[in-house]
């Protein structure tokens, strides 16, 4: 199943560059500081390992993936949502259609829930330097991202 999902033949820095391009968001890394940098580096890496794209329902199901798919903490998602950055993300889009997107997705979580316990391990919320050089598409099977998607 990899193969149908994006960027599997890119390496991960590469495919970031093009979800970023993709998503017209080159600017807004640009002009971010470097700790939201960093951490919206770590959601769109969730965006490009689990085929992810950035409507309102993918968003929600990219955070599912984040908590059930990764080792991220509850440290770690509070810094999240501290940032200017985020905060003014969400004032942009607004609580209510965020509100509404998550109460949409209830089943894809329950989905996802499901799917994470096929993963052979999880992916590396702050540690996957090591894998910016690789293939998307190899880095999928080591986390057997592939089939749990599938």
């Amino acid at each position: 199943m990899s193969n149908k999902l994006p960027y599997a033949d890119l390496s991960l820095e590469e495919a970031l560059e093009l979800f970023r391009a993709d998503n017209d968001l080159s600017a807004k890394y640009r002009d971010m500081r470097s700790e939201a940098q960093q951490h919206f580096e770590r959601h769109d890496i969730v965006h490009v390992l689990f085929g992810l794209d950035t409507t309102m329902r993918e968003e929600a199901q990219a955070d599912a993936w984040t908590l059930l798919g990764t080792d991220v903490s509850w440290r770690d998602i509070a810094d999240f949502a501290a940032l200017p950055e985020e905060k003014e993300l969400v004032g942009d889009i607004g609580w209510w259609p965020i509100t509404k997107a998550y109460f949409r997705g209830l089943p894809d979580y329950a989905r996802i829930a499901w799917r994470s316990r096929k993963l052979r391990k999880k992916w590396s919320w702050a540690d996957y330097a090591p894998y910016r050089s690789l293939r998307v598409g190899s880095i999928r099977r080591e986390f057997g991202i592939d089939k749990a998607l599938a």
